[in-house]
């Protein structure tokens, strides 16, 4: 299976730069299920990354080496507009990869910082981007969910292997139909593992062109129909009131607000757009609305993705008024 047999085709993609703040929070006025990237210029060298190959050695678990892999995505469903200029806000669990690659910590003093501590503030201003699946991709979005960066990378770009090359990741070699469910998943799970996610491709923001992007730029995905640059500009997480009165003695410029609000797993990550690249078949320039737009020649295009729970996705598409 190749990749254009997986992904939607409307036709020849032309991308409509937005220019306001109005217009990038019109993105995300219905909540679409988005791929959150981020790109490091620097390899990890965490603790916690040697620990995971070790352990993963232990159990003869297919992880890859990935001392220079610098992209990571994840699935982002909670999320919501905040104000009408581009500000929104998600929820996302501390211990996920893509937390640490969002969020910086500074340790409150060198006895944290030497002890590797987890007392410390957290730093905001790191940029990642939001891209937005249609129809047709829902196995790409269910693939990127099922793993974590930490384990290995998800792009077959990163992998070196020769299925790779005849495109048949999600085909491993002894796949058979006596297997169980939770045998299949297993298998293919190890087999992303191995060789990186089918379909998942990262172009520059606002193209389809891979061959034009740079290893340290940040990106989208392709096949998507909106591509948002954001920036963290504030975040609130967990902290009990020991570190929280530390902050206050150790740091008055500190943000003293930082007590649970979610509760005691999740950060509240605040964040805005910068910069918005949209499908011209997915913008109404009239309402300045993102949805499907057919354009003279197109008889439909396929609806972006919103997320019910459970594996299961709904469609966005435009009223029958509207239509």
């Amino acid at each position: 299976m190749t990749l254009e047999c997986i992904l939607p085709k409307p036709s020849k993609t032309e991308w409509i730069h937005l220019q306001s703040g109005k217009e990038f929070s019109r993105l995300l006025y219905t909540n679409p299920v988005c791929f959150l990237a981020t790109s490091s210029s620097q390899p990890s060298q965490s603790a916690d990354r040697d620990s995971d190959r070790k352990e993963s050695a232990k159990k003869n678990d297919p992880k890859i080496p990935h001392n220079d892999i610098k992209r990571n995505v994840m699935v982002l469903s909670w999320l919501t507009a905040s104000n009408n200029n581009g500000r929104f806000l998600f929820s996302i669990h501390k211990t996920r990869y893509s937390a640490q690659l969002l969020t910086r910590r500074r340790a409150l003093d060198e006895s944290d910082e030497s002890s590797g501590s987890s007392n410390g503030i957290y730093e905001a201003g790191n940029e990642f981007s939001l891209s937005v699946p249609v129809k047709g991709m829902e196995e790409i979005v269910k693939d990127v969910g099922s793993i974590s960066g930490r384990d290995c990378s998800k792009f077959q770009s990163d992998a070196t292997t020769s299925l790779v090359k005849e495109g048949c990741a999600h085909q491993p070699q002894g796949m058979s139909d006596n297997l169980s469910n939770r045998q299949r998943k297993k298998q293919k799970k190890n087999s992303i593992k191995r060789n990186g996610i089918l379909g998942l491709v990262p172009v520059p923001l606002g193209s389809d062109d891979e061959a034009s992007l740079e290893e340290s730029d940040l990106f989208a995905i392709k096949g998507t129909v909106a591509h948002l640059r954001c920036r963290v500009y504030a975040l609130l997480g967990p902290q009990s009131s020991d570190n929280h009165d530390a902050i206050n003695k150790n740091d008055s410029s500190a943000n003293t607000s930082m007590q649970p609000v979610a509760d005691e797993d999740h950060l509240l990550i605040m964040a805005e757009v910068v910069d918005a690249y949209v499908h011209s078949s997915y913008w109404d320039s009239n309402k300045l609305l993102f949805r499907p737009m057919p354009k003279a020649g197109e008889q439909t295009v396929p609806p972006y993705l919103t997320f019910f729970g459970s594996q299961t996705f709904g469609y966005v598409v435009p009223s029958y008024e509207d239509m």
